[in-house]
Formats: structure tokens, C-alpha cells, sequence
């Protein structure tokens, strides 16, 4: 029997995976059939896939961001894919369907607040920081749970709102920026809380969301009294 050894790190291959590595081997040579096998499994995977990640921060999230925030790598998709998943579908809803992101069509000038959109993830961290700063984590931890978030959450406003409101053509007014927020904060509250009494979880989304008005409180008289915004009766 003739000996097959891993691309990636040369180990000896005892099984379809290696054991060193963890790269998969397919004893066959590659179809059609194959690769599109191979997408739709990806794809709907209930292990590493990013659909398995979504479905896992909407209903665990603090299982997912934990899990990164300890070091464990692979299982599931990393933020930073799932950042670039959300703009994958970001930029498909712009070219085909709609200018409009969140409601708010895309401008890049410093001086629209259009362009806040890519603070967002910032504001949440720095937000999230504050209000759960008993527990010790660090900015970069925050930063990795509000870009779950942030992606899944933005994913998901995407593709509701065009199936509601340019297909169904139902017109609801609920998938804006403003509401996109107040989801990621809430959904914060299941990654933070150490405490699952629902008074408890609902007393810390509050506070998130007075830290949240207060930053970008700030944020705005420090731009108005720069110059940086002009408010007109």
C-alpha cells in the first residue's frame, strides 16, 4: 500500500485528517460534483463553518467570544472572518440592490455622520469597556466581542431588510443604524453578565446604552465646537 504524507507538515496519513496538523485529505480526483459537495458543506456545516458561527453567537454568544478569548483557534470562524463576511454581503447589498447601508446612503466625508458607520465597532468597544470594567478585561477583548457582533448583527439587518422591504415590499423602518446598535448592545449584555437574573440583564443593558449616548454625546460637542459640524434650527 503505498504511503501518503501531508502536504502541509509531511506527517504520515493514518486517516482522512492528519494528526498532526489537522489538514483533510480526499482520496479522489476532483470533480464538479466535488467542489460544489464541497461548498454547500462548508457552507452548512454545524461545526467550523461561518453559518455554524452565526447561528452559535445569535444563541451563545458568550460561548463563542470566550472561547476566542482563551486562545482556542479553528472550531470556530474567527472575528475577523466574520468581519469580512458582513462586508462580502455589505458591498453585494450596495453594487445590486441598494446605495444605502442601514438606511443611510454611503459617503465618505469626515464631516457626514454617513461616515460614523465605521466607528461603530470602536464606540461599542469603548462603551462595553466602561460598563463592564469590574471585569477586568482588556480593550482588545472588548474590541474581539463587538466585531462578532457587529458582523453578525450587520449580516443579518442586511439580508432581512432586503428580503422585507425590497422584495416583500413590506417598508419597515427597523433596520437602520440606530436599531443595529441597540441590538449589538443588548446582545453585549449575554457576553458580559456574569449574573442571568433578567433584571440584572436588563439593568446592564441600560447602563451600556447611557455609556453608549454619553460617549457619542461627547464625541459630538467635541466636533461642534472644532467646527466640525454645522446644526441648523
Amino acid at each position: 500500500m503505498k504511503t501518503t504524507y501531508c502536504s502541509h507538515c509531511e506527517t504520515i496519513l493514518q486517516d482522512v485528517y492528519c494528526q498532526h496538523c489537522g489538514q483533510k485529505y480526499i482520496n479522489k480526483r476532483l470533480t464538479f460534483w466535488n467542489i460544489i459537495s464541497d461548498y454547500i458543506f462548508q457552507i452548512l456545516s454545524l461545526e467550523k463553518s461561518g453559518f455554524a458561527t452565526v447561528l452559535k453567537l445569535i444563541t451563545s454568544p458568550k460561548k463563542v467570544v470566550t472561547n476566542y478569548w482563551n486562545g482556542y483557534r479553528n472550531y470556530y470562524q474567527s472575528p475577523g472572518k466574520i468581519l469580512f463576511y458582513f462586508l462580502t454581503i455589505a458591498g453585494l447589498h450596495i453594487v445590486l440592490v441598494n446605495t444605502k447601508l442601514f438606511d443611510m446612503t454611503i459617503d465618505i466625508s469626515y464631516t457626514s455622520p454617513q461616515f460614523g458607520i465605521i466607528f461603530i465597532i470602536p464606540l461599542i468597544t469603548i462603551s462595553t469597556y466602561f460598563t463592564y470594567f469590574k471585569q477586568k478585561l482588556n480593550f482588545g477583548e472588548h474590541f474581539i466581542a463587538t466585531t462578532y457582533l457587529f458582523s453578525v448583527f450587520g449580516m443579518l439587518f442586511i439580508i432581512i431588510d432586503d428580503l422585507v422591504n425590497y422584495y416583500l415590499k413590506l417598508n419597515f423602518d427597523y433596520f437602520n443604524i440606530q436599531y443595529l446598535i441597540v441590538v449589538i448592545l443588548l446582545w453585549s449584555v449575554f457576553v458580559y453578565s456574569k449574573n442571568n437574573k433578567w433584571y440584572r440583564l436588563i439593568l446592564n443593558f441600560v447602563l451600556n446604552l447611557i455609556v453608549f449616548v454619553l460617549i457619542i454625546s461627547v464625541l459630538i460637542g467635541i466636533i461642534y465646537l472644532a467646527g466640525g459640524l454645522n446644526i441648523q434650527d
